[in-house]
């Protein structure tokens, strides 16, 4: 009876423990997981003291017309340019999947962090960028150039909703790419 008992409570426990599968297949790498099209929907300007959101209208796109990409697994990514679907360069993934290089074809090269990617999110950061060093790269002075013109967009004496008379001067940028996998 003992016997019993103990195999009939074995299989129950076995049977209650196995959860029915979802039948998802999950990619195997990040490159895989990025290999998509992909709708950057947000655009912030963070600075050391706050972080702004850059309004779409207000000149918030970052890849192309539509402000999508789709990367693609020969590590190109397209975006489109006019209504056609047009050539954006190439992207690199380190070999520890934080850092994503987009070369675009005019061969400049944006290094972004991978904060976050998943099938369905994706959240892009440039590197801080100090605005007050003396020697900064072309990187840093681009990156500088765009967050100070999207910041530029949203204050009160453009048109915008932020008074920045009244802000404290960033003494650092960084752009933050959010974005929706399509």
């Amino acid at each position: 009876m003992k016997c019993y008992l103990v195999v009939t409570g074995l299989l129950m426990t076995m049977l209650l423990g196995c959860s029915k599968s979802d039948n998802t297949v999950t990619p195997s790498n990040t490159a895989d997981l990025l290999v998509r099209k992909w709708s950057i929907n947000e655009l912030n300007v963070k600075t050391d003291a706050k972080s702004y959101a850059i309004p779409a209208t207000d000149g918030g796109t970052f890849f192309g017309d539509d402000n999508t990409a789709t990367f693609k697994s020969d590590n190109t990514y397209t975006v489109v340019e006019n209504g056609k679907s047009g050539n954006g360069g190439s992207w690199k993934l380190s070999t520890d999947n934080k850092t994503l290089s987009l070369t675009d074809i005019d061969n400049v090269t944006t290094v972004f962090t991978v904060n976050t990617l998943t099938s369905t999110a994706i959240e892009l950061a440039t590197k801080s960028v100090n605005v007050l060093k003396t020697n900064p790269t072309e990187e840093e002075q681009s990156i500088a150039l765009a967050a100070m013109l999207l910041l530029f967009t949203i204050d009160k004496d453009n048109g915008g909703t932020i008074d920045f008379s009244k802000e404290t001067d960033p003494k650092t940028v960084q752009l933050i790419l959010k974005g929706k996998g399509i």
